[in-house]
């Protein structure tokens, strides 16, 4: 799990390279998505566990963080974190946000 400061640090990158996007500083556990897309399964994403299918045929991925923003960020190790931009849910598929304690 990341400290508060590298979460932080990750925050602003993934601000800096969003232009426009404001994530808010809210410390996310997980979220529970119930997809439009027909071929996603419902998901529970969890900070620390593993994942499949956060888009169609992706592997299982370690998830590192989650942020809100206009949509839900999800950072992996492949997707936002160390390149790249996370995944994307929308707020009309996240039916459940699991704070942290």
């Amino acid at each position: 799990m990341l400290s508060d400061d590298e979460l932080e640090e990750l925050r602003q990158k993934l601000e800096g390279s969003m232009k426009r996007v404001r994530i808010r500083r809210k410390k996310i556990k997980a979220i529970r998505v119930n997809s439009s897309f027909h071929w996603q399964p419902p998901l529970y994403i969890e900070v620390d566990s593993y994942c499949r299918n956060l888009e169609k045929d992706s592997p299982n991925e370690k998830i590192i963080a989650i942020f809100e923003a206009t949509s839900f960020l999800v950072c992996t190790s492949d997707r936002g974190y160390n390149k790249g931009l996370p995944y994307f849910f929308g707020r009309e598929d996240v039916r459940q946000v699991v704070p942290m304690d």
